[in-house]
């Protein structure tokens, strides 16, 4: 990821609120809808494990492991996500 987009996000990104880890959430989408999951193994966030597991009970119609890339692999690997959800977005 550029230094300018990491320090952009460390400068605006907020701690997380206790309200939204309490909200009662809906019926997730994933369980009606088809999901394609897009993660790096390098995120320390979340753990890759995790992720794979979420991937799997989604029943990922695709999963991309971005080697190296962190938890925002949207901002440090564009082009893998984007050709994912071309690639969704076609079907």
């Amino acid at each position: 990821m550029p230094a300018a987009a990491a320090r952009l996000m460390a400068a605006t990104q907020r701690p997380i609120a206790e309200s939204a880890l309490g909200e009662p959430a809906g019926e997730p989408a994933w369980k009606t809808v088809p999901s394609w999951f897009v993660y790096g193994d390098g995120d320390k966030n979340i753990p890759p494990a995790a992720q794979a597991f979420m991937a799997q009970r989604a029943k990922s119609v695709k999963t991309v492991v971005v080697k190296g890339a962190s938890h925002v692999v949207m901002t440090s690997k564009p082009d893998v996500v984007a050709k994912l959800i071309v690639e969704a977005a076609s079907r």
